[in-house]
């Protein structure tokens, strides 16, 4: 009985100390060094611009095609690369006949749901101009075209397998070129034009595929010239050997660049007022198109005058972007991610935000299905505009991968969901 009373009394002198640990360490640390932690969401200024040209040379893909859309307007894509022999002194024989040759085209993936009946025309051409690997080209310089070599009326729904020497190959477009082409390539090997790929791209600059712009809605082309599917290849007879063939590469070793064009004359009569200079209309609605279309201007508040006279820690800074009512999304999906540069001067150029150079994937700008936004967290770039590190010129806004990724988006204005939440403590 001693015991069990004693136990008792025991449990209960926990329980009284349990109910009084919350005042515990009080007096070790004073009210000014305790830390609190607070929320605050901010309004941002945001207005669609029309973009610049995009470094274009050397993409992972390649765009070729034509869409009309009702909300962008049209916008077309061509490109050119150079091509190189896949061995040394090509010499095809005084005899040799071309019996065929094909450009053959990689596919990646079609952009815009293809209407059943809807079909394109590529007009193949060779390049008129060399093109050098060292160079850079952007995505406003017009491609100069040589001699039409080659044409195609395809549907881009139906590009699928093909057999190629009996074997079946991923989807590829195989378009016929001219024989008269064939014979030049033959003739130059008797020329000595064959040697090598220097001096093959000394008189083949390479090939030009563009598409004929018509009346139908159109689809944009994602093209891998770097696999090696993609190429050209031509077959020819003597009179001594049958179906012979010599391959002409393209791959990552060459130069290439993609050329776009927009014309908004058709397009929103919010995305044309916006680009025309009315920025009002941002607070309501954005406009975000990749291949040098449009891009959006983001300027956060004047934080420093938020937080006048106050030493403050951003613990995080996250900038929600949400997507707009879009009646035609299902014919022309969004992208999967956004990306964000910091203007640096008052020219315009960028640079990268610190929150992307520290980690690519903290800093984000994938879009949430779930929640209908795109999201960035920016607390370094936050911190340093306190600081006076980074001057408030403001970001732009644009689509991951412009210049191989045709996906655009419509998104909620500055003053209709787009918001900046800034979590962040008092410091002593």
């Amino acid at each position: 009985m001693k015991k069990f009373i004693f136990c008792l009394f025991i449990f209960v002198l926990i329980l009284f100390s349990c109910d009084q640990d919350e005042q515990i360490g009080l007096e070790i640390h004073p009210p000014s060094d305790r830390i609190n932690v607070n929320v605050d969401t901010f309004l941002l200024t945001a207005y669609t611009l029309k973009d610049d040209s995009l470094l274009s040379s050397r993409g992972r893909y390649n765009i070729a095609g034509y869409l009309r859309d009702p909300i962008f307007g049209l916008t077309t894509s061509s490109f050119c690369s150079q091509l190189k022999i896949t061995k040394s002194n090509i010499i095809f024989g005084e005899d040799a006949v071309p019996d065929s040759i094909n450009l053959y085209l990689k596919l990646n993936n079609i952009y815009a749901k293809s209407r059943k009946n809807d079909v394109m025309t590529f007009n193949v051409y060779e390049l008129g101009e060399p093109l050098y690997y060292d160079s850079t080209y952007y995505s406003n310089r017009p491609i100069k075209k040589g001699n039409l070599i080659g044409k195609i009326t395809f549907n881009p729904s139906q590009i699928d397998s093909i057999l190629i020497d009996s074997v079946k190959a991923a989807p590829t477009l195989k378009i016929p070129l001219s024989l008269n082409f064939a014979k030049k390539i033959i003739d130059a090997s008797f020329e000595g034009k064959l040697v090598n790929n220097q001096t093959f791209q000394k008189h083949f600059y390479g090939i030009v595929v563009e598409p004929v712009v018509e009346n139908n809605q159109g689809n944009l082309i994602v093209w891998d010239l770097t696999n090696i599917l993609s190429n050209i290849t031509l077959y020819y007879h003597t009179s001594s050997l049958s179906k012979v063939k010599e391959v002409f590469q393209m791959d990552a070793t060459l130069q290439w660049y993609s050329y776009f064009e927009h014309d908004y004359t058709f397009a929103s009569y919010n995305l044309l007022s916006q680009i025309n200079g009315d920025t009002s209309l941002g607070k309501q609605i954005l406009f975000l198109q990749p291949m040098a279309g449009t891009k959006v201007f983001i300027r956060f508040p004047d934080l420093k005058s938020e937080f006048k006279g106050k030493n403050v820690n951003i613990n995080m800074a996250e900038l929600i972007i949400p997507t707009s009512y879009d009646p035609t999304a299902k014919e022309f999906p969004i992208p999967n991610q956004l990306t964000l540069a910091k203007i640096v001067d008052s020219t315009g150029k960028t640079a990268y935000l610190e929150d992307y150079i520290f980690s690519e994937s903290l800093f984000d700008g994938y879009y949430y299905n779930q929640k209908k936004y795109y999201r960035f967290r920016l607390p370094r770039y936050t911190q340093n505009l306190l600081l006076n590190k980074n001057e408030n010129l403001g970001l732009y806004l644009r689509v991951a991968g412009a210049i191989i990724n045709p996906n655009r988006v419509i998104l909620k204005g500055s003053d209709n969901g787009m918001k900046l939440v800034i979590t962040y403590s008092y410091v002593n």
